[in-house]
């Protein structure tokens, strides 16, 4: 699940202390209880200020849908000797969207510092999962260690659908540092991507590319 923020800059140190010092602390009690599996806080990197969109995403994540959608996460903060109004964060941030993913496929990292965000809309959703699995997989594993990549992933959009809601999937790529993202989305003349890529299909099934390219950097994550 991530939830979509907009959180203007006179509000962002207290939204960020009481989601880190709090609100990660309730999930992490959750966490232990099982009815999830990690809870992440991720800022943008290099909006613009003025703040016309979301700047930071809430990801919960659950081991399967019925986890998920089972209900039994209480959020209680009596534990913490606090009420939930004493650290609501409602007042000073907007909600822009909730939106629901599965992951089809994944490399494995170490919680990712920085990681990009690749959001598309492909033709075919099936295809474009199916050449994740058995293509780009295989061609990141044999780039990581030109690249640095250290954690990768593929997603699709479980709810909302339709047209009006823009991207049906998104990819990740995880570094360890901006510097090393930076790298990796430089255009490069001799891109070995491009070689590896002969069997790609991908101009058929997503024709017109990623629709939006982001980054975004962790500011914490419990599991």
């Amino acid at each position: 699940m991530h939830m979509y923020i907009k959180v203007t800059s006179e509000h962002q140190e207290q939204f960020e202390r009481l989601e880190t010092q709090f609100w990660s602390k309730e999930a992490k009690q959750e966490i232990e209880k099982g009815n999830m599996t990690g809870w992440g806080l991720l800022k943008n990197v290099g909006i613009d200020t003025r703040v016309t969109e979301a700047n930071y995403v809430i990801v919960n994540t659950f081991k399967d849908i019925e986890q998920a959608f089972g209900n039994q996460a209480t959020w209680d903060t009596s534990f913490l000797g606090i009420t939930p109004q004493e650290i609501s964060t409602e007042n000073i941030r907007e909600v822009i969207a909730i939106r629901w993913y599965q992951n089809e496929t994944s490399i494995p990292g170490n919680d990712s510092p920085i990681t990009i965000f690749n959001y598309g809309r492909p033709t075919d959703v099936a295809a474009f999962v199916n050449e994740n699995k058995t293509l780009w997989k295989g061609i990141h594993l044999s780039n990581q260690k030109n690249t640095n990549l250290d954690s990768w992933g593929v997603h699709t959009r479980i709810h909302p659908l339709g047209v009006a809601s823009k991207a049906s999937i998104f990819t990740r790529d995880g570094f360890p540092t901006l510097l090393d993202a930076m790298k990796y989305l430089a255009f490069k003349e001799d891109n070995p991507y491009q070689k590896m890529a002969a069997k790609s299909k991908m101009n058929e099934i997503m024709p017109d590319g990623f629709g939006y390219t982001l980054i975004r950097r962790t500011l914490l994550w419990v599991n």
